[in-house]
């Protein structure tokens, strides 16, 4: 699953993910609620929840989107990024991290 970059303070357009396993293929979020956390990738010990909205969009394709909060693209910086998929039977799953950027913005 690679993230797409963004753009501090841009925060229309929801960037879509699919969810892969290892073997590539598609994580099934049937019944399942995705959150996120980010860390700064100097720091860390720096671990903040995601504030924006995901959604699941295609539940056994494993595709979700992500309509970027203020915390999200408040800072501009290189983060790693976890979601992870909590179930009704509780139970959860973790991505590993992936790299995420927000780039400047270039404001006049």
């Amino acid at each position: 699953m690679a993230l797409s970059r963004a753009i501090e303070g841009s925060n229309h357009t929801a960037q879509s993910i699919t969810w892969k396993d290892e073997r590539g293929n598609a994580v099934d979020l049937t019944n399942a609620t995705i959150t996120g956390k980010k860390h700064p990738h100097n720091d860390s010990s720096t671990v903040v929840a995601i504030d924006g909205t995901l959604s699941v969009t295609s539940a056994t394709g494993g595709v979700f989107t992500w309509t970027y909060g203020t915390v999200d693209i408040g800072t501009v910086g290189s983060f790693q990024v976890q979601f992870i998929a909590t179930y009704t039977d509780t139970t959860k799953e973790k991505c590993f991290k992936e790299q995420f950027t927000v780039e400047d913005a270039l404001d006049v």
